[in-house]
């Protein structure tokens, strides 16, 4: 998620609501939202929860659709640069995708609460990012002469896997003070995107 998933209608109450549920959730973690919260940081009456969302559920559903949906056209925009600069195409890709992380882990993990809580992988956000995963997966094989398509996912697998395993749980690596500045970040990415874009091991015939 970046500054385009917050909503810059200052008017619209509805606008106004999708804004704070998203502030609210990345502030106090999805269980813990609550409708006068949400409303007090629009600046709204209660009553307008329910008059445009019906129920807490159906707003914070709609604040989350509208951040995954930011992130897909980001995402497709990184994509289509693929095959004319992989290189710069997949480290910006990572990068947005790391920084985004970092910036809102709680709403990362909104959108996989069915995931982490009950091993449920059929919401939106999942739904959702699987294409985009096999569009990068095709990207990288492109990008790589000689990558078959189970090397190149596996490839997708492990830079994803490194890009927002630290984000969900930064407390782990916090020690190392490996992420801590936008240098530090970008090299980190611009490391992942070259080892994913890496010509395949050559093959030899093991010695007899």
């Amino acid at each position: 998620m970046n500054d385009r998933d917050r909503p810059s209608h200052a008017d619209d109450p509805r606008q106004r609501l999708v804004a704070a549920a998203i502030d609210q959730i990345e502030k106090h973690g999805v269980g813990q939202v609550t409708v006068r919260k949400i409303a007090a940081a629009a600046d709204v009456n209660i009553a307008a929860v329910n008059y445009y969302f019906r129920s807490k559920e159906a707003l914070l559903a709609a604040a989350l659709d509208g951040s995954i949906r930011h992130m897909l056209a980001d995402s497709e925009d990184f994509l289509a640069r693929m095959p004319g600069d992989p290189m710069e195409a997949l480290s910006g890709l990572l990068g947005y995708y790391l920084e985004g992380s970092l910036r809102y882990p709680n709403v990362g993990r909104a959108h996989l609460h069915g995931a982490f809580h009950a091993d449920d992988y059929s919401g939106p956000f999942p739904t959702l990012f699987a294409p985009v995963m096999e569009r990068l997966r095709d990207g990288v094989q492109a990008a790589v002469p000689g990558l078959d398509e189970r090397a190149a996912a596996r490839r997708v697998v492990a830079a994803l896997s490194a890009v927002f395993f630290p984000a969900f749980f930064a407390g782990l690596y916090r020690g190392l003070n490996a992420l801590g500045s936008p240098a530090d970040r970008l090299a980190y990415v611009r490391e992942l995107a070259r080892q994913t874009l890496a010509p395949p091991a050559a093959m030899t015939s093991p010695a007899r």
